[in-house]
């Protein structure tokens, strides 16, 4: 709960009409959700602007409405009985009140970034830390400077710890959410070829997601990936926890077995640990989230069994059979690394009948976007992959890279919109098959993979 004041405090407004001291029972940005006494804050976006929806707040009994300078444009505009702030910049007030509320709480906040592996990793520390904790963790992947402080105002006393997601596209982000969260612990999983578009090059990425140190207290503790070159060149005064697949890192891998339907390992030389989901990176995302628990208690039979039952994330490596057909559901999203560690994990995978890449365009890669997708289709082809449907407007980059590495043209079929695959791989599959879908987002790959499940599940 809130005051008015508690506001104007937090985000240095300005109060054009109401109460000061009038309560207020939360906070909301979506009037399809907000309850009676709650604070509605108009935010414009891109391609919305709550100022749109004020009225609609106030008639679902808003409690008070935070308006952003110039978004409503009718200077009378005023309501009897209801607060209005003004702000100039809304989503900021966003973050200001999300900070404000997490001062509120002397819990440990443990932040996560890097590459690829952040919301996998996210699930894995939270559910670890749940057999001890009542633990706070983003819906899904709420990773943005909207997100995370709507998932902050979720705080309550109950909570024992918090876990945090956290992403960019652009330099100054993370800092941002760093200084909103305060993380007491941060997780790095690793640097790779995201976002090039907008952050140009993996130096830019790497000071991008090192952004996370910058509003961490000098108790505060890092949790670093020990097989990565940028993370090992990383300067900073905090406590350094390693992980990886290197006996020098504090937790590390070895004994790995790749399984049908899952992998194991050995922690440290010592404990084996089993994962029912695919992927050698996903290893990486487990041992970062144990190095994060190991500190609070958790006991090893707890961690085990933790892992053991973990389920990943919708369209994040997720196995689907339909009769004797396999599909591996990775379409949430794809970069340049984790196409490549989804490629590795369906060539490490033993199958009776052909293994079928659909690959989406990875976009927001700027002028590396026909490298790496000729590269794509090269590991694919040096895979020993079947057949290759590859998707979008740089789907060309991956046929050349299959070809040039030996693989026949009649094995590649290119599709130049997601409809058109749709179509084209209902005539493809065969029983037997073990088929992965990836590509990012905007590419709605998964539409293939519900056609699939139509198309088989009988």
């Amino acid at each position: 709960m809130f005051t008015i004041k508690d506001i104007l405090t937090a985000v240095k407004g300005k109060l054009l009409s109401g109460n000061p001291d009038e309560i207020l029972t939360g906070l909301s940005t979506d009037t399809r959700k907000i309850k009676k006494g709650e604070l509605f804050l108009a935010i414009k976006g891109e391609k919305f602007d709550g100022h749109s929806f004020i009225l609609d707040a106030v008639s679902k009994g808003a409690g008070g409405v935070l308006v952003q300078e110039g978004g409503i444009t009718n200077a009378n505009f005023k309501l009897p009985d209801v607060s209005f702030i003004l702000v100039n910049d809304s989503i900021k007030a966003l973050g200001d009140i999300g900070s404000f509320h997490r001062s509120r709480f002397s819990i440990p906040v443990i932040g996560i970034t890097g590459s690829n592996g952040k919301t996998t990793t996210k699930e894995m520390t939270a559910a670890i830390l749940s057999k001890k904790f009542n633990v706070l963790k983003n819906f899904g992947t709420e990773n943005n400077n909207i997100g995370v402080p709507l998932t902050l105002m979720r705080l309550t006393g109950e909570h024992g710890i918090a876990v945090l997601e956290m992403g960019t596209n652009h330099l100054g982000e993370i800092r941002r959410l760093s200084e909103v969260a305060r993380p007491t612990i941060a997780i790095i999983t690793n640097i790779g070829p995201s976002h090039l578009e907008y952050l140009e090059d993996l130096d830019t990425v790497f000071k991008a997601k090192a952004e996370i140190l910058e509003h961490m207290g000098p108790e505060g503790k890092l949790i670093l990936n020990g097989d990565d070159e940028y993370l090992r060149s990383i300067k900073t005064d905090l406590k350094i926890t390693w992980f990886g697949f290197d006996k020098e890192s504090d937790f590390y891998a070895d004994k790995i077995k790749i399984e049908p339907d899952g992998i194991s390992f050995r922690l440290n030389g010592k404990w084996d640990i089993s994962l029912g989901i695919l992927g050698r990176h996903n290893i990486y995302n487990a041992l970062a989230a144990i190095a994060c628990a190991w500190d609070y208690g958790i006991s090893i039979d707890d961690i085990r069994d933790a892992l053991k039952e973990f389920k990943v994330p919708n369209m994040r490596m997720e196995v689907k059979r339909f009769g004797d057909i396999k599909i591996i559901n990775d379409t949430y999203n794809a970069n340049p690394q984790s196409m490549k560690q989804a490629i590795e994990a369906l060539r490490d995978m033993v199958t009776d009948g052909r293994k079928i890449l659909i690959a989406g365009d990875m976009l927001e890669l700027g002028t590396f976007s026909g490298r790496f997708h000729h590269l794509v289709g090269k590991q694919a082809a040096e895979s020993g992959f079947d057949l290759i449907v590859a998707v979008g407007k740089l789907a060309e980059h991956i046929s050349k890279g299959a070809q040039e590495a030996g693989m026949s043209e009649r094995k590649i079929k290119l599709c130049a919109v997601t409809k058109e695959a749709r179509e084209k791989v209902a005539t493809l599959i065969k029983k037997g098959d073990t088929i992965l879908v990836k590509g990012s987002r905007a590419m709605r790959m998964e539409e293939i993979v519900g056609d699939l499940e139509i198309q088989f599940k009988t």
